[in-house]
């Protein structure tokens, strides 16, 4: 082999190395920077949330803005806590569409939910920020109390309510309002469940 053959090969191999090596430290790409309604805040709520299966209401766009549904919730939710879909019994609600049945089935096996009625489960409603808050406090089985103010959390979320403020999963929308009965937008809702996610990796509040 001719010396200039043998430094060009040396060249390439070298070359090659390099290439692998600085793929291996490069930082990986932001699933949401594919989005254009992702602002700094939800960034890593966002990234979470996408890694576990969620998705953009179309190929540029999460719908950091827009309401999301109950049924979009339950999907979510079964995905990041990584239930059983295939196995669980039919949850007997007539209102949900075919892309939502297995993982409606999931959450409401798992005791996250019991529906609007014994046969509504509210799919196309928006979920609200105290149903969100009670599902939350029992898919990640949290306790905990906190002090506060609000006027607007009824006997049936004050435990989730509490759980989620002491948790710093969510705060009021002020002083003396949760925003129970508003409904959760997607941006926030990865927020909250991003953050609920990472009270596995810390202790419980007793």
């Amino acid at each position: 082999m001719s010396k200039q053959r043998k430094t060009q090969r040396t060249f390439i191999a070298t070359a090659a190395a390099t290439a692998i090596a600085a793929s291996a430290i490069a930082p990986a790409v932001s699933a949401s920077s594919s989005f254009t309604d992702v602002a700094p805040k939800y960034k890593e709520a966002i990234d979470f949330m996408v890694s576990k299966g969620a998705k953009g209401i179309n190929a540029t766009t999460f719908g950091t803005d827009k309401e999301i549904t109950r049924a979009d919730a339950a999907i979510i939710l079964a995905k990041v806590l990584g239930l059983d879909t295939e196995k669980a019994p039919a949850s007997g609600f007539t209102d949900v569409p075919k892309r939502a049945v297995t993982y409606v089935n999931a959450i409401k096996k798992a005791g996250i939910t019991s529906g609007k009625t014994k046969t509504a489960f509210g799919s196309h409603a928006p979920i609200t920020r105290g149903e969100l808050a009670v599902w939350i406090q029992i898919a990640y089985s949290l306790k905990g109390q906190s002090s506060n103010a609000f006027t607007d959390v009824s006997a049936k979320y004050t435990e989730a309510v509490s759980a989620l403020i002491a948790h710093k999963i969510a705060n009021g929308l002020t002083i003396s309002k949760f925003g129970t009965g508003q409904n959760v937008k997607r941006g926030d809702f990865a927020l909250m469940l991003h953050k609920a996610d990472a009270t596995k990796k810390t202790p419980k509040h007793n």
